[in-house]
């Protein structure tokens, strides 16, 4: 991964890495962005997408990280529980707080 962001350029990347409040190397990235929604919206999507019972879906989201400690770690959150064009809005002004931080040649210190 670390080979592939190197390789790609630009003024900044981002890593998608499911598991690292489960454990991964925070030490590789600058900022943690977190695609944040409330546990029971997770449990829906999570039932709608793979036709899973309501039960199977909360096993399946237990056996991960708390979203407590998903929001411990990030540094940037994106609430993902209103429209598309709500999400939209928010990564626009990410993608302008990320450029200015890439030109500035910092990560900006954790809030």
């Amino acid at each position: 991964m670390e080979r592939q962001s190197r390789a790609a350029g630009g003024p900044y990347q981002l890593l998608v890495i499911p598991l690292l409040a489960e454990g991964g190397r925070r030490d590789h990235v600058d900022r943690v962005l977190l695609v944040d929604v409330p546990e029971a919206v997770q449990v829906e999507r999570l039932m709608r997408r793979d036709g899973v019972s309501r039960e199977q879906a909360a096993a399946s989201l237990g056996a991960q990280a708390t979203r407590a400690a998903r929001l411990a770690i990030a540094d940037d959150v994106l609430a993902n529980t209103g429209r598309a064009e709500d999400l939209d809005e928010q990564v626009a002004a990410l993608h302008a707080r990320y450029l200015g931080l890439a030109a500035a040649g910092c990560a900006a210190p954790r809030p």
